[in-house]
């Protein structure tokens, strides 16, 4: 029952009683919680490399494919190598420092007190967590205009995008800042170790800039997915299958971040006095918090590939079948020399072998 966010932490200020101030467990083991890392780990580590696989062949087919060209997967790409950075940091040192005992002993005793040598690692993981916010953002937008305003759609992304995703990795920087300036501390709670942050700019709060940017992201992308549905079943006809499939692959992906955001702020409800007399309760509420998270960052490339039968063949190279209806020429001569065969079909191009 754990929020590593530095908001969580400022609230665990209050909680000075020793028996929570510890790296002793109360009511778990070193193994169990060391399992379920592993556990965690096991599905985190294929998943990575095959979004890694995904992201690697689109790069690749840039260039060379027309339909990795669209601004679509420029966003794509972005959001993908954000979504790793997030998965490495969390699994390198935030969930170890949760599920990995030992290591409270070790931090505790290197960092006693508050100091610089952590402030990189907090301020990164803090502002790709921001940058996948706007990165998600950005591809629901993209999908909502290729729907609402396709003309317009084409213009403005092959125009802008490269100006789009710009500020959408500056943004996260004025939300980070006091993070990247402030001495980051080592909180201890029941066996867990916590990274937070000494307060230098004491009016700026974290807390507020993630409710702030969560809530309009969350406003923003509930509206946008009812209107991209409801649309694409509108004009499903008229959309290219690759459209359909893409936009869908699309809504599906931000709704996971819409219950993540619910989840969040079903745990924002609770006080944190409370989840500590109700440890049972916040730990569920956390394991269903540690599953969007997850599904949030890593379900992407599933999606994508279950959703889009065009996007797995060219990945995976899955050559399409010939139809049975293909007229075939054959001309050979008569020395046997030289035999020429052409097939050709409508849906596959001329194929010529000597």
């Amino acid at each position: 029952m754990t929020k590593y966010y530095p908001e969580y932490l400022e609230k665990m200020e209050e909680l000075q009683d020793p028996s929570i101030r510890t790296c002793a467990y109360q009511d778990r083991t070193v193994v169990t919680q060391t399992i379920m890392y592993i556990l965690q780990l096991a599905y985190a580590l294929p998943i990575s490399i095959l979004y890694l696989f995904v992201i690697l062949k689109i790069l690749k087919a840039h260039k060379s494919e027309q339909m990795f060209s669209d601004a679509y997967f420029k966003i794509y790409v972005l959001d993908g190598v954000v979504s790793l950075i997030v998965v490495v940091l969390d699994f390198g040192l935030t969930r170890p420092l949760i599920y990995v005992n030992p290591l409270c002993y070790v931090f505790w005793n290197w960092f006693p007190k508050p100091t610089y040598i952590l402030t990189p690692y907090l301020f990164g993981f803090n502002y790709f967590q921001f940058a996948k916010i706007f990165s998600i953002s950005l591809l629901s937008a993209n999908r909502f205009t290729c729907v609402a305003y396709p003309i317009w759609h084409k213009l403005f992304w092959k125009k802008h995008t490269n100006h789009v995703i710009i500020v959408s990795m500056v943004c996260p920087v004025l939300f980070t800042w006091q993070l990247a300036i402030s001495p980051t501390r080592l909180d201890i709670y029941v066996g867990e170790a916590l990274l937070g942050y000494e307060k230098v700019v004491p009016f700026v709060r974290t807390t507020l800039f993630k409710l702030v940017v969560s809530f309009a992201a969350f406003l923003f992308i509930l509206l946008t997915n009812i209107k991209t549905y409801r649309l694409t079943k509108k004009f499903k006809n008229k959309l290219k299958n690759l459209e359909r499939s893409l936009t869908l692959s699309t809504v599906v992906i931000s709704a996971v971040f819409i219950i993540y955001i619910i989840i969040q702020a079903i745990l924002l409800i609770f006080s944190t006095s409370f989840l500590v007399e109700n440890l049972a309760f916040g730990s569920i509420l956390k394991k269903i918090e540690f599953i969007c998270n997850d599904f949030y960052l890593m379900s992407s490339p599933i999606v994508l590939l279950i959703m889009n039968k065009r996007l797995r063949s060219s990945l995976f190279k899955i050559s399409p079948e010939v139809p049975q209806n293909t007229s075939n020429t054959r001309q050979s001569s008569k020395n046997g020399d030289t035999v020429k065969i052409i097939v050709k079909s409508p849906s596959a191009k001329t194929l010529t072998m000597w």
